[in-house]
């Protein structure tokens, strides 16, 4: 990859924006009169974003030279966080040019590009004695971290800008010697092998993208095979996207075919391969290598991180910037020496990971099983759904300081007879595979509803919360479907709460907006799920209209022996507050759990210590015998 000049790069105003609103945020947790970002130049530190209502000492542009002794100068050359609790107190910090103007508290952090250059520093000052404990770092640094996440796209769309220009150089060069080549031939030799080459490669090559049809892909790896070494294999990797259909239903053949030409040329750190690039499919690439087989291992972990990190990347369209989830499906020839055999096992181990929930995936026989298993599964589902053989069981959510169940998860059970209990996301992968995702969750509307409303009717503010898959929030209609189903129960919007996990808003971000936009509107609470264990959960609070969110049961788990997991949770309760969120907690299994979130101000628990999943039957036995205990008059001793 080419070299890139960090100190040219440029920071678009929307990062900037985003920037000043983590200074903003900053200013307001901590409770100090400035936060910043400081950029460091050769001679001189810029003040690069500025919290609001900062200092007139402090306004963005100002400039300061170094060799003056400022704070931020020390962190930028030691390479390392400085604290300063009192400057007055120690004498190296004394009568320092900020110290004088009476700022004599400091916390700063260095912020790095991708390559290990400075690029100047995250800070907070006081005019006060302040401590910045433990908690504020740790703040500051996830912060920076989001800062410097930002930074390495910056510099790879620099890094990709700088390749996409040398291989249209290439091109330029390669078009050029094929005419002066072409030009030295016979002419009508020449016409009619341009005509015979043109035919051939229409044969075998997709018109819109470029890359081999299925096939050309079938008779070059015929051509891999009959030409490999026996020290040799030949590795094949086939890649489905689970929103290319979406994708390409919303903006057309030649967009989607412009993002798969885009998504091929990310890969150029497979460069040094010489592999083959098809698409046997609409919405499916298969890249083919020949590789020596004691680096099999090695080369197959290699080419799939490339792929998922291509594809966890950002792509431009039509203004819109969005992500592609890719899934990969890995054959040998060792598992077979049949072209189309090869990519059948491929295309299976791909679907696979889906219905796994897995990344990538290796064919084997037991592969092949599950996924014969898996399609009598979803014939014996439509089965139970046309017969009404699903159940809804509720797992209570509770008040931790007054014990009232306050609210309901709704969970989908299948029972069956000869293969046995589904669990709720074990169905929603089937129904989403074969295409009953809205046919299960109109059902389970339908029940929730229809075995809640008695319950609403003893404790009106009682929610019922309903999972919200990724294929149902894509749909345009979704929240005019749910307004429909409210209405024929005239169930009120304010008891329903949806809940959305963040895998849900990636597969269609602007989808995504516009559903959840749509369902908040209609006063249904939005909750994010699962909070903590997405990479960008935080700013997804700041972009989408949520009310509540509800942390992930794996930060609970290990509260009693886990200082980190302690100070997380702390922290993403502190933050909701700040955000005006209400807080669900799952996992709660025993005292110490409960009153930890009481400790902590978080108004819901959920987990084992208060109830498993049971029938609405057992449910509203406990809800009324609760509510007939907490509304019975206390005994009067005679």
């Amino acid at each position: 990859m080419p070299k890139v000049n960090v100190n040219q790069i440029n920071i678009p105003i929307e990062v900037v924006c985003g920037w000043q609103t983590i200074a903003n945020l900053l200013t307001e947790l901590v409770s100090v009169p400035a936060a910043m970002i400081v950029r460091a130049h050769k001679q001189h530190l810029e003040i690069f974003c500025c919290s609001d209502g900062s200092p007139r000492e402090f306004q963005v542009g100002d400039t300061h030279n170094l060799g003056t002794g400022l704070y931020c100068e020390h962190v930028i050359s030691q390479r390392t966080t400085l604290k300063i609790a009192n400057a007055r107190d120690d004498l190296y910090w004394r009568q320092t040019p900020l110290e004088q103007e009476g700022y004599i508290a400091y916390l700063g952090i260095p912020i790095r590009w991708p390559t290990g250059d400075i690029f100047g520093t995250l800070c907070l000052l006081d005019t006060s004695p302040n401590n910045f404990d433990t908690t504020f770092q740790n703040l500051m640094e996830s912060f920076r971290d989001a800062i410097e996440s930002q930074m390495t796209t910056l510099y790879q769309k620099e890094q990709l800008t700088a390749v996409n220009q040398e291989l249209s150089n290439r091109v330029q060069t390669r078009t050029k010697d094929l005419v002066e080549l072409n030009y030295s031939l016979n002419q009508e030799i020449g016409k009619r092998i341009a005509a015979e080459e043109k035919v051939r490669y229409q044969n075998h090559h997709d018109s819109g993208t470029g890359f081999l049809n299925r096939p050309g892909l079938e008779q070059s790896l015929q051509s891999f095979l009959d030409h490999k070494k026996p020290e040799c294999a030949i590795l094949v990797f086939y890649i489905g996207f689970a929103n290319g259909a979406t994708l390409q239903s919303k903006h057309g053949y030649v967009a989607w075919e412009q993002i798969l030409i885009h998504f091929r040329q990310r890969l150029n750190n497979l460069s040094h391969l010489d592999f083959i690039t098809a698409r046997p499919a609409s919405n499916d690439l298969v890249i083919a290598v020949t590789v020596a087989t004691n680096q099999l291992n090695s080369l197959t972990e290699e080419v799939c991180r490339h792929v998922i990190n291509v594809s966890q990347s950002e792509f431009e369209l039509e203004g819109q910037r969005i992500h592609l989830h890719a899934y990969i499906g890995i054959t040998t020839s060792e598992m077979s020496d049949n072209p189309m055999q090869m990519l059948k096992q491929a295309q299976e181990a791909m679907r696979s990971c889906k219905d796994l929930g897995h990344k990538f995936n290796h064919h084997s026989q037991a592969l092949a099983d599950f996924q014969q298993e898996l399609n009598h599964l979803e014939s014996y589902l439509l089965k139970a759904l046309r017969n009404e053989d699903l159940l809804l069981y509720f797992q209570p959510k509770v008040s931790p300081t007054t014990k009232q169940w306050i609210g309901a998860e709704a969970l989908l059970r299948w029972r069956h007879p000869v293969l046995g209990d589904f669990s709720n996301e074990s169905l929603i992968h089937i129904a989403e595979r074969n295409g009953l995702i809205f046919e299960v969750g109109t059902f389970v509307l339908h029940s929730a509803f229809k075995k809640s409303a008695p319950w609403i009717n003893s404790r009106p503010n009682f929610k019922i919360s309903v999972n919200v898959s990724a294929v149902q929030l894509r749909n345009p209609q979704f929240a005019e479907h749910v307004e429909s189903i409210l209405k024929q129960h005239q169930f009120p919007a304010k008891n329903l709460e949806l809940e959305i996990t963040e895998s849900s808003l990636i597969a269609d971000e602007h989808a995504a907006h516009s559903t959840l936009t749509a369902l908040h509107t209609l006063g249904v609470t939005l909750s994010l799920d699962d909070f903590g264990t997405g990479y960008a959960t935080f700013n997804y609070l700041k972009k989408y209209p949520f009310d509540a969110l509800k942390i992930d049961k794996s930060f609970i788990q290990h509260l009693d022996s886990s200082d980190n997991d302690r100070e997380i949770v702390h922290s993403i309760i502190y933050v909701a507050k700040k955000l005006n969120l209400a807080v669900t907690v799952e996992g709660i299994e025993s005292a110490f759990h409960e009153n930890f979130i009481i400790q902590e101000g978080c108004e819901y628990g959920q987990g084992f210590y208060y109830g498993k999943p049971m029938t609405a039957e057992q449910f509203e036995y406990s809800l009324l015998n609760q509510i007939q205990h907490q509304s019975a008059p206390p005994m009067v001793e005679s």
